[in-house]
């Protein structure tokens, strides 16, 4: 009864309210960056980047990560990105854009494929592929969104502006706090990030965010965090098979979370591009988004 009225309420003041999150500090609201703080916040990121290995996966064209997605309580239900439950699926990428498709594995809607190509929706069912359906816009964030987080430090060091901005303790180990985005104001224009940093591991442990292009209505006033556990090395890369998003802030508690994606298998190279851009005649947009 108590998680449901959290939900109601919060639910309430989402759909509510006018304003937009804010994760800058008083310093970034104020357009007080220093080249000191910058430095030291891109070197953050540069290491990670490395110590995850994102700086060799140039060697690769695509991957698939296979696991389910557990959407959590009131919150879940409304807001999934999906048209199925915790039923396998497969998740496929090309890397550094916005490629990607989701195929169910298990379940009524097992063979059920659904992408996007520079951000063209398409669907494909019993082999036919079909550009002409209507756009499902909840699968389409989903693609996405999930595509950048596998991705998050090789995303953010382009951000022009980046902030090293302090320690946290998560995980009971000591965090470096970089922020990163496109501008120093709040805006409805771009989002906003603050990476936390693992001082032993050197590894993006979490990434809190505003949620800007989000398919709810009202859904302005919501950052959420997303937590990465249980990292593990594919191919000379290092990669979360467990990655948590929570309301708010982030969480030190993995169970209170609104959905849940667990790898079963991570693989570089198993299906080749042409299948996951199935239509030739549509031109990459790489990391670009379309402006309309």
């Amino acid at each position: 009864m108590k998680t449901a009225t959290i939900g109601i309420l919060t639910l309430t003041f989402l759909f509510s309210s006018c304003r937009i999150a804010d994760l800058r500090t008083d310093s970034i609201k104020e357009n007080q960056l220093t080249e000191a703080l910058s430095a030291k916040g891109n070197l953050l990121i540069k290491n990670a980047i490395e110590k995850q290995g994102f700086d060799k996966i140039d060697q690769y064209k695509t991957y698939e990560a296979i696991g389910s997605d557990h959407w959590k309580g009131l919150l879940g239900k409304i807001g999934t990105t999906w048209k199925w439950k915790k039923e396998k699926m497969a998740m496929r990428y090309t890397i550094g854009d916005f490629d990607g498709q989701v195929e169910v594995l298990e379940g009524k809607k097992k063979g059920f494929i659904a992408g996007i190509q520079s951000f063209d929706y398409y669907e494909i069912e019993n082999g036919k592929y079909d550009s002409n359906v209507k756009d499902q816009k909840r699968i389409m964030f989903g693609l996405a969104a999930y595509h950048y987080f596998f991705e998050i430090g090789a995303r953010l060091k382009n951000a022009s502006v980046i902030q090293y901005i302090g320690e946290e303790t998560f995980k009971e180990e000591k965090m470096h706090k970089v922020f990163a985005s496109w501008g120093t104001e709040r805006t409805k224009d771009y989002d906003q990030y603050v990476l936390f940093i693992g001082d032993k591991s050197g590894l993006v442990e979490a990434v809190s965010h505003t949620v800007r292009d989000a398919y709810l209505p009202g859904s302005g006033p919501l950052h959420s965090s997303t937590r990465f556990d249980d990292y593990r090395e594919v191919g000379g890369v290092m990669i979360p098979f467990s990655t948590t998003v929570q309301i708010f802030d982030v969480k030190d508690n993995i169970n209170k979370y609104l959905h849940q994606f667990t790898l079963s298998s991570f693989s570089w190279d198993a299906v080749d591009e042409e299948s996951i851009r199935p239509n030739k005649t549509i031109k990459s947009l790489g990391d670009d988004k379309p402006t309309s």
